[in-house]
């Protein structure tokens, strides 16, 4: 009899790689991890045991089992489990592959991406960066190991706060125009021992610093291919060859599992261009949520998962096509809606 695994939930993956004064029971690590635990509901498959965080209903427990999702057995109190998110193979490769410097360098080096940018970790780099584009007023920072645009400052160059960008500027940064983005993409690389298997492609739902807000997907890449071109009238091919490109320098970089790459189309003098490599998660992403509901329901031309706060639901109501994924009395929840017909 094969014994059943237990997986703990490490949404706090990246403060783990990142912060030196990382615990594991700090509120902010443990409060992000009982905000979307849920998510392994979503995503495994296989039958399985979860050291959890978070108590959840039964009624809730049984909708996902309606729909068909595999709900684990509960360990909270195990004391042997492996993390679900994030890798914890090799910690200094990991930090490498996770930092938005690599990703940076990778980019500027290769034509894919941050071409106007600047490392920069003084004022003075800012001031000289910034007076290189004087037609250029939107700037943002990007610190090198936040995520889902926690800690991105968005400034104008024409009000620039010197009191606030000193208290940016205790480390190195990446320094960028903001864009006219017009949509976010992600490309999973499914990769086992530093081998590419296969690849899938979703739409992220972002705010203007980042922030993941949802996102949209198909069962397939050619499906999704053609949501993207019915959506934006804009071909993913150019993209699909450049991620391949990116997937393999990461491989040789040391990647083992599973990279995802994000990326935007953004406009410039009414012309859409191809920003194709803006960072890099070497771990299990939201992208993985979106494309398990998305193969879940093949069926559907393309499903979207929204995820807002509670109170901008309550605010923004959605009509019955709907499906609440997320758990009563979680500050966020998220709603699954299938779609036909392009």
């Amino acid at each position: 009899m094969v014994a059943v695994k237990t997986y703990k939930v490490d949404l706090d993956y990246e403060a783990y790689l990142f912060d030196p004064n990382y615990r594991e029971s700090y509120p902010a690590n443990q409060k992000i991890i009982r905000e979307f635990e849920y998510v392994f509901f979503l995503v495994n498959k296989e039958e399985a045991a979860l050291k959890n965080l978070k108590k959840y209903e039964r009624s809730y427990l049984n909708g996902l089992l309606e729909m068909g999702f595999a709900i684990p057995q509960f360990r909270a109190e195990a004391s042997h489990y492996e993390f679900w998110w994030g890798n914890h193979h090799d910690n200094k490769l990991e930090k490498a592959l996770n930092s938005k410097l690599t990703s940076a360098n990778l980019a500027k080096k290769n034509g894919w991406g941050f071409k106007d940018g600047a490392i920069v970790e003084t004022l003075d780099e800012v001031n000289k960066h910034l007076a290189l584009y004087p037609d250029c007023s939107r700037w943002i920072i990007k610190r090198l190991h936040s995520f889902s645009g926690i800690g991105h400052y968005l400034f104008s160059a024409e009000d620039l706060d010197e009191s606030v960008l000193s208290k940016i500027l205790v480390e190195k940064v990446l320094l960028e125009p903001v864009y006219d983005r017009l949509f976010d993409i992600g490309t999973t690389f499914i990769v086992k021992d530093g081998v590419v298997q296969d690849h899938f492609m979703v739409e992220n739902f972002n705010s203007t610093t980042g922030g993941f807000k949802g996102g949209a997907g198909c069962s397939s890449v050619d499906k999704f291919k053609k949501y993207i071109q019915n959506k934006y009238s804009y071909s993913l091919n150019e993209l699909e060859k450049i991620t391949a490109e990116i997937a393999q320098a990461y491989i040789s970089i040391g990647a083992l599992s599973n990279i995802q790459i994000d990326s935007f189309v953004y406009r410039e003098h009414g012309e859409l261009k191809l920003y194709a490599l803006v960072e890099v998660n070497y771990r299990k992403t939201m992208g993985l949520v979106i494309q398990s509901l998305a193969s879940k329901y093949p069926q559907s031309d393309w499903i979207e998962w929204r995820v807002e706060s509670d109170k901008y639901f309550k605010q923004h109501p959605l009509d019955s096509e709907w499906i609440r994924l997320s758990p009563d009395g979680n500050h966020f929840q998220s709603y699954l809606k299938k779609n036909f017909a392009f």
